[in-house]
């Protein structure tokens, strides 16, 4: 979660001068490197090859839509409101993760996680506060966001056990490269860069989202997706003091009481699943 504030603070800098679309695209070209690396001095680049079956590209192709979808929603958010407020409502990931893992996993989703659900969307309105003068249609960006993510999150772990979580994340990463490359060869909104400074930005943007998104595709493999999610929450006071420290933002009005919800909720679920001994790991990647 710290990996991915570091890239999100990056965009919102980026974005000041260059597209969305180019900035996904960028993202996840360098995004590749530490997934490619990780590969290479384990089970080696010939691993990609457990992938080469027409029901793990379906996969990965819905996967990398998703994502794609997110990045530009996400993004988007970061140069409209507040860096805090994107990142919070972002988190509803966790509750979209739920959701979809109820028809795609075909998981049990008792009382206790269905108040959760409620107890955390009932803090995503109270952060909209959609009667106020400061809200902004900007704020459904991190929601839909928030979705694509929980989506992703969910299909990894329909990919065989014996698949290496970084030959998941180059396969992923490649085909939404491909994506946003078309959308951005049709919408003509690159824009040349120029600076060392911006492609180092570039650079480390996308390596800290993939090492993100590589910690992330492990443990959702390790542990059941309803249950890790919640771990997610750790990003919410993170997300805040950097965007104190980089962008002098402290949006206490907006977030809470709705971000004590959130959490909330969160740590309703982890109680539930400790008391019920549900914390199961998988083989490791």
């Amino acid at each position: 979660m710290a990996a991915f504030d570091l890239m999100s603070i990056l965009v919102r800098i980026l974005g000041r001068d260059f597209s969305i679309i180019q900035i996904a695209m960028l993202r996840n070209v360098f995004g590749i490197l530490p997934a490619f690396i990780l590969l290479a001095v384990g089970p080696g680049i010939q691993a990609l090859k457990k992938l080469n079956t027409w029901k793990n590209w379906k996969i990965i192709f819905v996967r990398s839509i998703a994502v794609f979808v997110a990045q530009l929603a996400f993004y988007t958010s970061l140069t409209k409101i507040e860096f805090a407020t994107a990142a919070t409502l972002c988190f509803t990931s966790p509750f979209f993760v739920t959701l979809f893992s109820i028809p795609l996993l075909g998981h049990y989703v008792g009382i206790i996680r269905a108040l959760a659900l409620v107890v955390g969307f009932g803090g995503v309105i109270a952060i909209f506060q959609p009667f106020n003068d400061d809200f902004t249609l900007w704020m459904f960006l991190p929601v839909v966001a928030g979705l694509g993510y929980g989506l992703s999150s969910v299909l990894v772990n329909l990919v065989p056990d014996d698949v290496p979580s970084a030959a998941i994340q180059i396969t992923q990463q490649l085909t939404t490269f491909v994506l946003s490359a078309g959308l951005l060869i049709a919408t003509q909104e690159y824009v040349p860069i120029v600076s060392i400074e911006s492609l180092l930005y570039f650079a480390l943007m996308g390596v800290f989202g993939g090492v993100g998104v590589l910690c992330l595709i492990m443990s959702y493999r390790l542990v059941e997706p309803s249950t890790i999610s919640v771990f997610e929450y750790f990003g919410i006071p993170i997300s805040f003091l950097m965007g104190w420290v980089f962008f002098n933002e402290a949006p206490f009005s907006k977030l809470f009481p709705g971000v004590l919800l959130l959490i909330g909720a969160g740590l309703l679920i982890i109680y539930r699943e400790r008391k019920l001994g549900h914390l199961t790991q998988k083989n490791s990647h």
